[in-house]
């Protein structure tokens, strides 16, 4: 076909003319066009989106300080007008894709969930694209997802308790990758590298717990947690157990603590039915490591004609989506998981933008939310 092309414009010598204008016609209008979209500046972006340049500037630098729909109508006209704010951000661009990591242990958790949603609604406007792996709080399936993620050459990672060992992790900090860790700590050899964490108080919310229990009478008090990892947030909250029920001058019967293979809510069922048949009395509440393991702990205790709260108070943590679709309704201790995601996806582009940024770890508040599950015993029932 081109030959014939040729040999067509080879005899008609007006034809090749025509073609050759054409074809320079169509090269100048590209590189107007790139010129264009090259020139456009941070007074036509706040301009089109009827705002203050620093407004736009905050919005690049993903401050706080701007309300959600003013973020949104500036990054709007940023992805219109073909917008790109420096040097660095040029390069960016250039790069086919921009690639987030994220580790997670379980994407159905509502918890993982929520904060998932909060890392894509802040990354996703700027063109990043997440690489989701669902690890199951396996540490084979930790390690081989992050060696996916190597290999994929993402810009930086956000892991939810992980429990990776330091050797594995290193090459993320060697190349100055930074992460943000969700749900636990920085660890230890990690704090001299782009790292950041967001989490709650674990150990203090679970404390706070014991504290609302004791107050609300109740003296045997049973435990049911899952793998006790150092940085992790099950950890935290065992050890905010322990320091509860030491703080209240409360008997700690190791009899009615019980620690399970997962946080699932047959992990909670089992963990039940572990602390019934060896405890000699049965605890007058129940304080469960998540609200997955606490419904599981209702479950059994219905199946087994054991009231709840009337017999035997429950309570979890994260307030899911099922703590107050059940019967009773479980109290737990509520805390803003998609702020987390928020916080993480902002925390990770600023050390993205900036690698001289010193991160740190943030915790966000948490509150305890009294629901049908919880009873305030009588006197003579604290016995």
């Amino acid at each position: 076909m081109i030959v014939q092309v040729i040999v067509f414009l080879h005899f008609h010598r007006k034809y090749l003319i025509i073609f050759i204008v054409i074809f320079f016609v169509s090269i100048c209008f590209h590189n107007q066009k790139s010129e264009r979209e090259a020139m456009i500046t941070i007074h036509e972006v706040a301009k089109a989106a009827n705002v203050s340049i620093s407004t736009v500037s905050r919005v690049m630098n993903q401050s706080d300080a701007v309300s959600e729909e003013t973020r949104r109508k500036v990054l709007k006209e940023i992805r219109e007008l073909g917008y790109l704010p420096n040097a660095s951000a040029k390069k960016a661009a250039r790069k086919s894709v921009k690639l987030i990591g994220a580790l997670f242990p379980d994407i159905s958790n509502n918890v993982f969930g929520r904060i998932l949603q909060g890392i894509n609604s802040i990354v996703s406007p700027l063109g990043y694209n997440i690489i989701i792996c669902e690890t199951n709080g396996e540490m084979e399936k930790e390690i081989h997802f992050l060696n996916v993620l190597k290999d994929k050459q993402v810009d930086g990672v956000i892991m939810a308790n992980v429990h990776i060992p330091e050797e594995q992790l290193m090459w993320i900090h060697k190349n100055q990758k930074p992460v943000i860790y969700v749900c636990q700590d920085i660890p230890d050899f990690a704090l001299r590298t782009p790292s950041s964490s967001v989490n709650i108080d674990n150990k203090q919310a679970m404390c706070d717990m014991v504290r609302f229990l004791y107050e609300m009478g109740h003296r045997r008090i049973a435990f049911i947690g899952g793998p006790l990892h150092d940085l992790s947030a099950g950890k935290k909250r065992y050890d905010g157990f322990m320091k509860g029920m030491r703080d209240c001058n409360l008997s700690i019967h190791q009899d009615m603590i019980c620690f399970q293979e997962d946080f699932s809510i047959r992990s909670g069922y089992r963990g039940m039915h572990q602390i019934y048949e060896q405890s000699a009395l049965i605890p007058s509440a129940v304080i469960s490591a998540c609200d997955n393991m606490a419904i599981g702990a209702i479950g059994f205790l219905y199946d087994n004609d054991i009231s709840v709260p009337g017999q035997v108070s429950v309570t979890g943590v994260d307030d899911t989506n099922l703590a107050s679709a059940i019967r009773p309704s479980l109290s737990t201790i509520r805390h803003a998981d998609s702020d987390t995601g928020v916080k993480a996806a902002r925390l990770l582009l600023e050390h993205i933008a900036n690698p001289d940024f010193k991160g740190g770890a943030f915790q966000l508040p948490y509150q305890i939310l009294r629901r049908q599950s919880v009873r305030q015993l009588l006197r003579q029932d604290t016995a």
